[in-house]
């Protein structure tokens, strides 16, 4: 074939580069110290009703849980339907990993009327005599970056709900 016969499929192979080049991410990173249990604190993650309490709610502003569906399992789904400030968001993902009471790894995606943002989530736990090294990392698309003081800061204290919820 010449340049010319193979120009048609030039652009096809364009459109599979581009297709397959990621968008730039960044990363925010967040630790605590728990007292309890690693199995304890991988379930309050997994199982939806302790979720919705501690991941949303009164104390990250004007939260009100509406639905939370939760299908535990590699390559399963959940879905937390709320209303913040009188507006509804979907927060939909899927399991990628699940090693309990270790590892959990899940894609996040926060859908609003105006946006839909999407990130990486992973939780390790690391116990310690009887208490727990929770590490979070977060994997987000470079367009978020002025939010992230934000989100690190909306995670922070998800994660100090957690911390009272486990500890009762």
């Amino acid at each position: 074939m010449s340049n010319d016969q193979l120009s048609m499929f030039e652009n096809d192979s364009d459109i599979a580069n581009k297709a397959a080049t990621k968008p730039k991410t960044f990363s925010i990173s967040l630790s605590r110290t728990i007292s309890a249990s690693s199995e304890k604190i991988f379930d309050r993650w997994l199982i939806a009703t302790f979720a919705g309490k501690w991941m949303f709610g009164p104390h990250l502003g004007n939260e009100e849980v509406i639905e939370l569906q939760n299908e535990v399992r590699p390559g399963g789904s959940f879905s937390y339907r709320i209303k913040r400030n009188g507006k509804e968001a979907l927060h939909e993902g899927e399991y990628l990993q699940i090693e309990r009471p270790k590892r959990l790894c899940f894609s996040w995606n926060e859908i609003t009327q105006n946006a839909r943002n999407e990130s990486k989530i992973t939780l390790t736990l690391d116990p310690q005599d009887g208490k727990s090294k929770l590490k979070l990392s977060i994997q987000m698309d470079q367009h978020l970056q002025h939010y992230a003081e934000e989100i690190k800061q909306q995670w922070s204290t998800r994660l100090k709900a957690l911390s009272a919820q486990v500890g009762k």
